[in-house]
């Protein structure tokens, strides 16, 4: 089935702007990135030159002389067939880009020829020296960039079969701060526990979309998870060696493995000095900072005081790590674990699960967001900046004690101005200045965004 994306609505603006730079699109492996890419190039253009760096690596010789376009497009052609160009409707599409640091760097030569398009797109463009041994300086200022994720809960909404206006519904909800009809509160309730548990993989959800098995759909998603892991022992640097020793890989895959226990704990802060493997006290940060930048895994930091602007109230050793996509996150957990979602069950694991899931929800839609923790115990899951002001983001899976939100706001000579947003499994409501709102609607407290803003 074809999943509708909002990168396709982004690569539409980009190519009716007469004016455009090469697009770069990046994103974690199997987000769907190549897919939705050459779908928008086969529609748009009669001329399409697709080349992949990882499946190809005899093609990054081509970019070794000149970058100009009639240098590439002549080595090119001794290498694939080549039709004929036609101007103004010929894109030249790199992907995995990243294996191929001056095709990359090309883009810059390329950005003032307007007689050709060109998109690239790559997995590893967040890591710093992704291919050993390769000093190519990356081009800056030369493209336009869009970070894809997996589906959130709008693009899983679309793929299910929901219009614009249908999903409207609860931007109308969420807008006028009223309460959705009991019928659709609890069909959209339905519908959010399904994506907790079938994540936001594109092969998952088509699956899931195809089967209706929630079980096969996660076992997919745990085959995903485990070549994104298997992936950092076979990738190469330019002589064609392992990028990363063997203690190196086992670091990687000893930090992706302690984002649960860690989620699971009370206060969820990642202590880097658990990474195990040889030399893990001295580079556990690197192969954390290495997840990161891969897009498999996200760090929220904790704030020193939830006062606007928050950015310069970060401190920078301490952090949560949520994985980039909730799917990924269950499937790392026990059988099971999907039942309990599906019946509101949960039991002792509910707020590790609902406190990924509102993280996943808002990493998507490109905001920044961080939390407030002290050592006395005072602790706020999340704390946002929404609509200019602090905001307390408490997430509970029915109730909970808000003891140290109510602290904070009660309190802004010492925190700072502060308003509060309760998410939990009930319908919206407003109680004072207190809004609550159901765990389906956090994905609405971003304006969404396609690139989102460097830390």
């Amino acid at each position: 089935m074809e999943l509708r994306r909002h990168i396709d609505k982004w690569l539409q603006e980009w190519k009716e702007l007469g004016d455009h730079k090469p697009a770069l699109i990046r994103g974690v492996r199997q987000s769907g990135k190549t897919h939705s890419i050459r779908l928008f190039a086969e529609n748009n253009y009669q001329v399409v030159i697709y080349l992949n760096f990882w499946d190809r690596p005899d093609l990054i010789d081509v970019f070794d002389g000149e970058l100009d376009i009639d240098t590439i497009v002549r080595e090119l052609s001794v290498k694939i067939p080549m039709p004929e160009l036609i101007e103004r409707d010929t894109v030249f599409l790199y992907d995995e880009v990243q294996e191929c640091p001056r095709a990359l760097l090309s883009l810059k030569t390329v950005m003032n020829d307007n007689r050709f398009d060109f998109i690239a797109s790559g997995s590893y463009l967040g890591v710093n020296g992704y291919v050993i041994t390769d000093n190519t300086p990356k081009p800056v200022g030369c493209t336009d960039e869009f970070d894809m994720r997996t589906l959130d809960f709008e693009e899983f909404l679309w793929a299910k079969g929901f219009s614009d206006k249908e999903i409207g519904y609860i931007k109308t909800a969420f807008t006028n701060k009223t309460p959705l009809s009991k019928s659709m509160h609890g069909a959209f309730t339905s519908m959010f526990r399904e994506y907790l548990c079938v994540g936001g993989f594109p092969e998952a959800v088509c699956n899931y979309m195809e089967t209706n098995n929630i079980y096969s759909s996660l076992q997919i998603t745990r085959r995903i998870t485990r070549n994104l892991q298997d992936d950092f022992g076979r990738r190469r640097g330019k002589d064609n060696m392992p990028l990363f020793k063997a203690n190196e890989v086992a670091r990687i895959r000893s930090a992706f493995s302690l984002v649960p226990s860690f989620l699971g704990k009370e206060n969820k802060r990642f202590v880097v000095s658990k990474i195990t493997g040889k030399g893990a006290k001295d580079a556990g940060k690197d192969a954390l900072d290495y997840l990161k930048d891969t897009g498999i895994i996200t760090k929220v930091h904790n704030l020193s005081v939830p006062a606007t602007p928050l950015s310069v109230n970060v401190i920078q050793n301490q952090y949560k790590v949520f994985t980039t996509d909730i799917g990924m996150l269950v499937g790392m957990l026990e059988d099971g674990t999907t039942e309990a979602i599906l019946s509101g069950e949960l039991g002792m694991g509910k707020g590790m699960i609902y406190e990924s899931l509102i993280a996943d929800a808002l990493y998507k839609r490109g905001g920044k967001f961080f939390y407030f923790a002290k050592q006395s115990g005072l602790e706020l899951d999340f704390v946002i900046n929404y609509h200019g002001e602090s905001t307390i983001l408490e997430v509970k899976a029915v109730n909970g004690n808000t003891k140290s939100a109510k602290t904070v706001m009660a309190h802004p000579d010492h925190y700072g101005e502060t308003q509060l947003i309760r998410i939990k499994d009930s319908n919206l409501g407003v109680s004072g200045n207190i809004l609550t709102i159901p765990h389906y609607m956090a994905f609405l407290l971003f304006e969404w965004k396609p690139t989102l803003p460097a830390e």
